[in-house]
């Protein structure tokens, strides 16, 4: 039978129990993250164009997370999915890479304000590790095809997505299946937003969470969606995976839903192949090192990392997008203030000139043929500072990876940030403990509430 079969079977099928308290933990911790980046991003550019837009069709039902009131399911999912990674903050999977949470959290939650507001703590954070670990799952069995094009955040997110629904539900395998094939019959996901710098990137998970709820929608009115969904002669793994997948990849830790505590947290707010680099700018700048102590820095990435944050940055044309998505910036940012936070890619900060002129004329960067295409890390930085004196810098690990996870200090402050940024209502404590009582089984309304 397809592997959809296998999948849907034992993610209905998972409880509490089944998960290791480190999985609950991550999961919670991935959920304070999530949640906190979504609230730091709803007045995001384009978030408020895109409420006005979708506003026709209907103000009532669940809640747009941030005091914007109410709309249909799907359209709540989509507005939340846009501000969670509005300000590229959210959690990734280095492995594949892809953002796991920002379809499964906004499509999940939605559906369980609707179907299921009185949901208990254990039950919900079972479920959202089923979508996690979907996610993660289905991108890494059939290894990065980054070089293709595919937005993996988008294409494995929707089916981690379906997975959560489905354990939520308590369907039956036929049902999840189905539904599973509805997702496929609608799934596309373009790496090109991010290569034109345009804010159709930040609402492309949104899209697919969307999407999500419709493919429930009609599972669940026993309209059949396709069946051989990843096996079939149409279906993922040929489509998206070149015919490559590692079936075996699939069965193991899958009724522990393992793979949620590979997932890492972003210390920045910016593409995920900006963070080694910007550790070794912040590196720089706690030995004493200023921009203007530097003659050059030239900077060794994979080439994915070229092809995605490599493009020389111009201050003169550059927009929020273009910085997250900038070594360059990012890392001429980190070394002059000693920290990157949300407002450092605020359209003043972006601006910055003596920043700009610094990131365009002292910084250059290299495909390192010797790192994996995909590969997030080694990164050496071979640095020559005025005085005529050579530095060399080399990161091993990315913070906020599971070999580098974030403290709990870290965990908070970023949060801290994310509120203030937005002026959220309630701090970072308060925030952290009623997501914290989840773990005792506290009922879900209490976050509901929260986030409206």
């Amino acid at each position: 039978m397809d592997l959809a079969y296998r999948l849907g079977s034992i993610a209905a099928s998972r409880s509490f129990n089944d998960l290791a308290p480190m999985t609950v933990d991550t999961t919670i911790d991935a959920l304070i993250d999530s949640l906190a980046c979504a609230l730091a991003g709803t007045n995001a550019p384009g978030l408020a164009q895109a409420r006005g837009a979708l506003r026709r069709w209907g103000n009532t039902g669940v809640s747009v997370w941030g005091g914007f009131g109410q709309a249909p399911a799907p359209i709540a999912a989509f507005l939340n999915a846009g501000s969670m990674h509005a300000l590229d903050y959210d959690d990734t999977d280095d492995k594949v890479p892809l953002h796991a949470n920002s379809v499964v959290l906004p499509a999940l939650l939605a559906d369980l304000e609707e179907n299921r507001a009185d949901c208990s703590g254990h039950v919900f954070l079972t479920a959202l590790a089923v979508g996690l670990d979907g996610a993660m799952r289905v991108g890494r069995a059939g290894g990065p095809k980054g070089s293709r094009g595919w937005n993996y955040s988008v294409i494995s997110g929707g089916m981690g997505a379906v997975l959560a629904i489905a354990n939520l539900r308590r369907w039956d395998t036929d049902m999840t299946v189905s539904a599973l094939g509805h997702q496929l019959a609608q799934t596309a996901g373009s790496l090109q937003s991010i290569i034109d710098g345009t804010l159709a990137k930040r609402f492309q998970p949104a899209m697919m969470a969307k999407n999500v709820l419709l493919s429930a929608a009609l599972a669940q009115a026993n309209v059949d969606g396709p069946r051989n969904v990843f096996e079939g002669k149409a279906g993922f793994i040929r489509l998206y995976q070149d015919g490559e997948f590692d079936r075996d990849f699939i069965e193991t830790g899958l009724d522990r839903c393992a793979l949620v505590e590979d997932l890492s947290l972003k210390p920045y707010p910016a593409c995920r192949f900006t963070h080694a680099p910007i550790d070794l700018a912040l590196q720089m700048h706690a030995q004493g090192i200023r921009p203007g102590d530097v003659k050059q820095i030239r900077i060794r990435v994979s080439a994915q990392a070229v092809n995605m944050v490599g493009r020389r940055f111009d201050s003169n044309t550059a927009n929020v997008v273009d910085a997250q998505f900038s070594i360059a910036y990012c890392v001429a940012t980190a070394l002059e203030r000693g920290t990157l936070q949300i407002a450092d890619f605020s359209e003043a900060s972006v601006r910055d000139a003596r920043i700009g002129a610094f990131a365009a004329n002292h910084i250059t960067i290299e495909t390192n043929d010797t790192v994996p295409f995909l590969g997030m890390v080694p990164v050496r930085f071979d640095v020559r500072l005025t005085n005529g004196q050579e530095l060399e810098f080399s990161a091993s690990e990315v913070s906020g990876s599971p070999a580098k996870r974030m403290t709990p200090s870290q965990l908070r402050a970023k949060v801290a940030d994310c509120l203030s940024f937005n002026q959220v209502r309630f701090n970072a404590d308060e925030m952290l403990f009623k997501v914290g009582q989840l773990r005792a089984n506290a009922p879900m309304s209490t976050v509901l509430a929260l986030l409206a």
